[in-house]
């Protein structure tokens, strides 16, 4: 999971918005933490689940990363009040968990990573909308190729 999310990391873009969508445990976080690596984080700075504080920022040497958490998102005003909106756009990247909780919150071209269970690993699946995330996810399967073992399986 994080070797994807580093592949993801290395291939996103300024202004790139990203939805980690899956069930508790799935891997949501541990694959931020790749892309975060594959954006080159800071060492001094792990990333967490920002379940409880809603929105995390993370500068690093590629281009600065804004996780954003949903899960306890309970109407259009609390994702509001997290200024979000303030990280969407620019050089940054945004990722969302729970994009499903608030849709509004992913612009119309964006990538929607969606984890799965299957059996004793992972599905992971790549839905992107708009060009530019579609060239992204082709080099990230082609980057990705055959490293994904019997945990995990990209489409």
């Amino acid at each position: 999971m994080v070797s994807l999310g580093q592949q993801l990391g290395e291939t996103l873009f300024d202004g790139a918005v990203v939805g980690l969508s899956g069930p508790l445990g799935a891997g949501k976080t541990t694959l931020a933490r790749g892309i975060a690596k594959g954006l080159k984080i800071d060492n001094e700075y792990v990333v967490s689940s920002p379940t409880y504080t809603i929105l995390q920022s993370y500068p690093c040497s590629e281009r600065d990363l804004h996780h954003l958490d949903l899960y306890r998102i309970t109407s259009p005003d609390d994702l509001d009040s997290t200024g979000y909106r303030d990280h969407v756009g620019g050089n940054a990247v945004l990722l969302v968990e729970w994009p499903e909780r608030e849709p509004s919150v992913l612009p119309p071209e964006n990538l929607i990573v969606r984890i799965e269970y299957r059996g004793e690993g992972r599905e992971i699946t790549l839905l992107p909308t708009g060009d530019r995330y579609e060239k992204l996810v082709e080099q990230v399967k082609e980057r990705y190729g055959s490293k994904d073992g019997p945990t995990s399986n990209v489409q």
